[in-house]
């Protein structure tokens, strides 16, 4: 017993200790992830000092569904800010004592009051923010929304009362109005009998200066020492010389008491209407509070989203195990310090399913340490609702426990040296891991014995493996590197290093063991070249064979990299010329429009020209159509065709070569079809072609081999054809129709006579039947009318012995009968 007694007191010490040991170790895994560092640079983004009180608070919580909530409103928040809404609550008033005192049933001041005002002003703007968007768009931020209050009868009320400046307002009541002009009237009359006293030729000569003032709340005159007796009064105060005393005159002693009289008056007025203002406030002290709450509340919601836009902060997805797979991810405080996404390198940390432990190895201040505390921090920050600085496909688990075992941690206080300091956060460590749980071991088995820590270290790791956890450590034990090899589970990595320039690159390499390139440092850093040399010889000697092949792994990366870095080059080359092509492309076919919207104008100019020809060479041939003119024009025709250069490209001339007799052709200046009725004879160029009964000779050149068929016939009778193209447009083609028992009346198929004499009729007949047989017009219709029958017979006698061989009848009762007579050319 006395035994046990000596010994309870150290038992009972140890087991404190222990305790607080293990109160400390999440405390201890925060300060090395720098969780506090990342919470102040949250709470300089609220705009409230109760919001950032929240921020300083922050914990990370445990419900996947809280979290999921979190994370949806920061999401929501942080598109609110890209799209524009003012959401800031800045100069929001920590109105909690005001709240206390109002549910108590006490009066608050003028001042507690207008910041009771404030936060409903700011309520009600925030509801009116919201008020056109849709539910749908923000749903979970529309919650908190709905939770504010706008008491717009309070706000009158508060504002019927105070002003800006908290004083309350001459007209706040009749009363208050009355008491405060009597005020002043009474201030005025005391004003006025000082200066009675200070212009009189008497009394002023017992002023030591002309003016009045106020001692102990008195209006007081400064007399003269020695001529006290001259003013009758109370003094209320003297000179530190004693030459001077203040002297209140008694003609203005009632007239103060009237004036303190009136303005307790006004105080007690003041204290009756601030109370009602307290009093209707308290009915609604619990509506006040939650709206308070949750503007408090949305700020700091929003500071989350203002946080992220500076880091360009995704939502990753919520898994339901606990594994990371952390995508494109950089550490939030470093991009936070240097202002610039660019300037931190990123990296893909991913670990959980089989991957169990990851073991990273590479160079001083290459960036091992940085790493690991970018995962733990960003699982972190994840269970708090915060977004990451992630890819968006980035996704994880939520981890019950992360546990960090970072940076060095000598303490003198329990005499404990920096390997015994690691080995107990290691130990309560491994007391708590198991699955769901994330472990970051920074240098681990460091501070001693080499032999002896490569020892501790494999067997520490190999037990949190098989307890669940998912581990990543750093280390420099080459040894190590073989757990990769021996059991499942672990997997090596290492941080990259160029080299050539001796500097690390900061990029995670999954897979790939590294090695220290301690000596490499040491070189950047100055140490000399002749122990350069002498350590790298004595490296030689002893490095065994797995650093032999990891140097050749790594020289294979090397040249690796180099060829995506000449293919990075050669892709942007050929995108530099492919977009050079299309820009040409852009301009040529720019250049393209340009040059044929010149043609066409030139072409119009042409093609106007042509027209004015051909239309006058068509009316001549109306007005005396003979062979002669036709032959003519068909020359005039040519010399246009050969100025504009429409003569027969080369495609053409093959083609010209196998004309033969009996053809169908196409005279291209004509524009018309006919037959080849004769070759050209020997030292001859033109051709004799049938165009309807009209034979014409025509150079090969303007001839177009055509389809042995002839084209059929327009049954528009009478109607001019449209022009197609270049070559139509030389001359008006009119189609000759075929029968067809419709006549359709046109200006170009009918001839009116009616009101003319016999020999007038007939010169008229007989040019409209020479045009009409020229231009392939059938039918044709002679109005002559009735009458005496006259002008009909002539017509129809000259059509019996006309030379155009043709038959003609009297037009048909809807034509007009027997008062016109159709002809029809053979």
């Amino acid at each position: 017993m006395p035994i046990l007694l000596s010994i309870y007191p150290c038992y009972l010490l140890r087991s404190k200790q222990r305790k607080n040991r293990e109160m400390d170790l999440e405390a201890r895994t925060l300060k090395s992830l720098e969780w506090t560092r990342l919470k102040t640079y949250l709470a300089n983004e609220c705009s409230s000092t109760c919001s950032a009180e929240l921020a300083k608070s922050l914990e990370p919580k445990d419900s996947s569904s809280i979290i999921t909530v979190l994370l949806h409103e920061s999401e929501e928040a942080l598109k609110l800010l890209y799209e524009g809404l003012d959401l800031t609550q800045e100069g929001l008033p920590d109105i909690r004592e005001q709240v206390r005192r109002l549910r108590a049933g006490a009066s608050i001041s003028a001042r507690e009051l207008l910041d009771l005002r404030k936060v409903l002003s700011m309520s009600k703007r925030t509801k009116n923010t919201f008020s056109g968007i849709s539910d749908d768009d923000f749903p979970n931020i529309k919650e908190y929304v709905k939770q504010l209050a706008s008491l717009d009868e309070l706000v009158r009320a508060i504002d019927d009362v105070l002003d800006e400046s908290a004083s309350v307002r001459d007209d706040a009541s009749p009363k208050l109005r009355s008491l405060r002009r009597d005020l002043l009237r009474n201030t005025q009359q005391i004003k006025d009998e000082l200066l009675r006293i200070i212009n009189s030729p008497q009394l002023s000569k017992c002023l030591q200066e002309p003016i009045y003032t106020v001692r102990n709340g008195r209006h007081v005159l400064p007399v003269l020492a020695n001529m006290r007796q001259s003013i009758d009064g109370v003094v209320h105060d003297s000179s530190s010389s004693g030459l001077t005393i203040y002297v209140e005159p008694l003609s203005v002693v009632e007239l103060t008491n009237r004036l303190r009289i009136n303005e307790a008056e006004i105080e007690r007025e003041i204290e009756r209407l601030l109370w009602e203002l307290s009093a209707l406030a308290s009915k609604h002290a619990e509506v006040i509070d939650t709206t308070f709450l949750t503007l408090v509340e949305l700020d700091f919601i929003v500071a989350r989203a203002r946080l992220a836009r500076k880091y360009e902060g995704k939502r990753p997805e919520l898994l339901n195990e606990p594994k990371i797979q952390f995508r494109l991810a950089r550490h939030p405080l470093l991009v936070l310090q240097s202002a610039s996404l660019e300037a931190v390198i990123p990296n893909d940390i991913v670990l959980g399913d089989e991957l169990r432990s990851q073991i990273i190895t590479g160079p001083n201040t290459g960036g091992k340490t940085v790493y690991l505390k970018t995962a733990g921090l960003l699982c972190l920050m994840m269970r708090s609702g915060l977004l990451l600085p992630v890819d968006e496909k980035s996704a994880a688990g939520i981890f019950s426990g992360i546990y960090a075992d970072i940076g060095d941690e000598q303490s003198l206080e329990q005499n404990l040296s920096t390997f015994s300091s690691h080995m107990g956060n290691i130990i309560e460590i491994l007391r708590r891991a198991g699955e769901g749980t994330l472990i970051l071991l920074d240098e681990i088995g460091a501070g001693t014995d080499p032999r002896e820590g490569v020892v501790l270290a494999r067997v520490i790791l190999n037990d949190l493996s098989k307890s669940g956890a998912l581990t990543i450590c750093s280390t420099h034990y080459g040894d190590l590197k073989t757990l990769a090899h021996s059991f499942p589970g672990f997997e090596n990595a290492s941080m990259e290093f160029d080299e050539k320039t001796l500097r690390p690159s900061y990029r995670m390499r999954p897979g790939i063991p590294g090695s220290s390139k301690a000596i490499a440092v040491a070189a950047r850093l100055g140490l000399s070249e002749e122990l350069v040399a002498a350590a790298e010889q004595s490296l030689a000697n002893e490095k065994e064979d797995l650093e032999i092949k990891i140097d050749e792994i790594e020289k294979r990366l090397h040249a690796v990299a180099e060829r995506e870095d000449q293919i990075t080059k050669e892709k942007a080359e050929v995108e530099q010329l492919k977009k050079e092509l299309q820009d040409r492309k852009n301009a040529l076919e720019a250049q393209f429009k340009k040059s044929k919207a010149e043609s066409a104008n030139k072409f119009e100019q042409e093609y106007d020209a042509a027209k004015k020809l051909i239309n006058e060479l068509t009316a001549q041939l109306q007005k005396t159509p003979s062979l002669s003119q036709a032959q003519k024009a068909k020359e005039q025709l040519e010399i246009l065709r050969k100025d504009l250069d429409w003569l027969s490209p080369d495609e053409y001339k093959e083609a010209q070569r196998k004309i033969v007799q009996g053809q169908t052709v196409k005279v291209r200046s004509l524009n018309q079809i006919g037959q080849v009725e004769e070759l050209p004879a020997e030292g001859d160029e033109k051709a004799v072609v049938r165009i309807g009964r009209m034979k014409v000779k025509v150079s090969m050149a303007d001839l177009e081999p055509m389809n042995s068929q002839p084209p059929a016939k327009s049954k528009q009778f009478g109607v001019m054809p449209s022009r197609h193209n270049r070559s139509s447009s030389v001359n008006a083609k009119v189609q000759r129709a075929a029968q067809d028992p419709v006549f359709v009346r046109t200006d170009f198929n009918t001839l009116d006579l009616r009101g003319l004499r016999v020999d007038e009729a007939l010169q008229k007949v007989e040019t409209f039947i020479d045009t009409g047989y020229l231009q392939h017009v059938s039918p044709l219709m002679i109005i002559h009318g009735h009458g005496t029958g006259a002008i009909k017979s002539a017509v129809r006698a000259f059509l019996s012995n006309c030379s155009y061989k043709n038959d003609f009848r009297p037009g048909e009762t809807y034509e007009g009968g027997d008062g016109v007579t159709v002809v029809n050319f053979a």
